[in-house]
């Protein structure tokens, strides 16, 4: 009975613990959720932000479309129709003109506007709604944050130092999981640019373009700042609105920033744990070439001394980019080296640039060669003032797979050397490549081909006479050799006819001495004697052998 007690607690343990665990999943499945609603008003703003059963309006488009921002918000079923919060970025009509529509059908929670006024008929429309219906409201505080469902709203700048309506623009980073959305109203280039300069932080993964994509908003710099992924722009279509300017969307592409319009659809961003989605279709008919692949005809060449141009495809996402999209710049592109190719884009499609490296290696060198001092070999080639230096492979097999050897040049500038103590009368083989260092080699020239001298050794002597001198002693004369500087003889005797032992030498130091005497001898012994001669080349071969008896 006790095991079974046992059993059932753990059962029920495991089961408690098990419908814990299915609940903590759902609860984290639902954490850090928030999306983002632009909604198509023409030529207007009108944005929700949604997090967690909880609204933000941030600007209403104009008053002839509140009945599409109307029915967009219907089609959120938000809770007790109650909104949060409704931003005025600024009292523009086309961000203003539809809250009194809003607030006719919904609950306001808090009002905040920006500090700049405007007697139009749209902003006092809305004024006078926002009292009758006794909603709270008040200017923004720089730097303030509230929450929004899991979502966090930042005023990142109220709009106080805008001296026109587009420059008083309030500015909000709203952040769930660290992805961020920003939104700009129309703020213009010039508060763009002073605002950076102040160092306001306006990073965002997630950028609603200021002033519908007009010319002078959503500079360079302040996209760089921002470095979004995602861009929204809130415009019409083109036959009521000009927005976006080509040169915003020149910009966005440059950046590889993704655009989505009103104009096309609704845009609706999805954050979900940190992960933005969206379903909307992109819509920028500019294309960055600045990632894309260039491929050339080839990508390693050997110098000229002209120009390489090698011939340039551009592909981008896969495909082809035909040539009359963009320019072709070629620079260091003659001498050894790392050439380079830049492709400019014509901005007609295409934007941004993209370049690419090629290999030019030195040119073949042309090699010269002659015989030089008997066993030795003269070089010369001509000079590469960008190569790093030379290689010159030599050998007797001209296959050169065998019996090669190397002489390596360091000095660009040589132009000439000469390959010392070869072997005498033999046929060697030379060719010669100039290099340079990280880029590599150019070909080997033509062989060349060298044949050393015989050796000029001395002459094989003839012995004259050998005869004994005395009683331990034998004079030897020979032929004089004409070999002069460092030459002579040496005279060999031993009592070993064959030289193997008892063998002494002796060294005449000059040529012009053809006799030598050869002292402290054994008596009654008999002497066999040679004479060879020797220069700066080598040795001669020994003279026949004469012997003597010493008495």
């Amino acid at each position: 009975m006790k095991n079974k007690i046992n059993l059932g607690t753990k059962f029920i343990a495991f089961l408690a613990l098990f419908m814990f665990s299915i609940l903590a999943i759902n609860v984290s499945a639902k954490a850090g959720q928030m999306k983002m609603h632009a909604i198509y008003v023409d030529r207007g703003d009108a944005i929700v932000i949604e997090s967690n059963g909880h609204f933000m309006l941030v600007d209403s488009g104009i008053s002839q479309t509140s009945e599409k921002v109307l029915a967009y918000l219907k089609s959120l079923n938000i809770p007790d129709k109650k909104i949060d919060y409704v931003i005025s970025t600024h009292p523009d009509g086309d961000h203003v003109g539809g809250f009194p529509a809003v607030f006719k059908e919904y609950e306001i929670g808090q009002v905040i506007y920006s500090p700049c006024t405007k007697p139009s008929k749209d902003y006092l429309s809305f004024i006078k709604t926002v009292k009758e219906k006794d909603c709270p409201f008040r200017i923004p505080v720089e730097g303030e944050k509230f929450k929004l469902g899991d979502a966090t709203v930042e005023v990142v700048y109220d709009g106080s130092q805008g001296s026109t309506y587009n420059e008083a623009s309030i500015v909000m980073r709203v952040t769930c999981d660290n992805k961020s959305i920003l939104l700009t109203g129309d703020l213009p280039s010039t508060m763009e640019n002073e605002l950076l300069k102040q160092g306001y932080n306006f990073k965002a993964n997630v950028l609603k373009i200021g002033h519908h994509g007009a010319a002078a908003s959503s500079c360079a710099n302040f996209l760089d700042a921002v470095a979004p992924q995602y861009a929204v722009v809130s415009c019409g279509t083109p036959d009521i609105c000009e927005f976006p300017k080509e040169s915003v969307l020149q910009r966005l592409a440059r950046r590889f920033i993704k655009l989505y319009r009103t104009a096309d659809a609704n845009v609706v961003i999805n954050f979900n744990n940190g992960v933005i989605s969206t379903s909307n279709k992109e819509n920028n008919p500019f294309v960055s070439i600045k990632k894309g692949t260039i491929t050339l005809s080839n990508n390693v060449f050997y110098a000229t001394g002209k120009q390489i141009k090698p011939t340039v495809n551009l592909y981008v996402d896969g495909q082809l980019v035909p040539a009359y999209h963009y320019k072709i710049t070629y620079a260091s592109n003659i001498n050894t080296g790392v050439a380079k190719v830049k492709l400019t884009a014509t901005e007609v499609k295409y934007v941004s640039v993209c370049s690419t490296t090629f290999l030019i290696l030195p040119k073949k060198e042309t090699l010269k060669g002659s015989v030089s001092s008997y066993n030795s070999a003269h070089l010369s080639w001509n000079k590469q003032g960008s190569a790093t230096g030379y290689t010159i492979m030599y050998s007797t097999d001209k296959t050169f797979n065998t019996a090669f050897k190397y002489k390596y040049i360091t000095k660009p500038e040589t132009t000439n050397t000469t390959i010392k103590n070869l072997k005498y009368n033999t046929k060697y083989y030379f060719k010669i490549r100039a290099y340079k260092t990280n880029v590599g080699y150019g070909k080997w020239s033509k062989t060349v081909k060298i044949k050393t001298k015989k050796n000029p050794a001395p002459a094989t002597v003839k012995i004259k006479s050998a005869k004994k001198y005395s009683k331990t002693s034998i004079y030897v004369k020979w032929k004089a050799q004409t070999a002069r500087g460092k030459s002579g003889y040496y005279v060999q005797y031993s009592t070993n006819k064959r030289f193997k032992k008892n063998t002494k030498t002796l060294k005449i130091k000059t040529t012009l001495k053809n006799s030598a005497t050869i002292t402290k001898l054994k008596k009654k012994k008999t002497y066999y004697i040679r004479v060879r001669g020797y220069n700066k080349h080598g040795k001669g071969n020994w003279s026949k052998t004469m012997k003597v008896k010493v008495k």
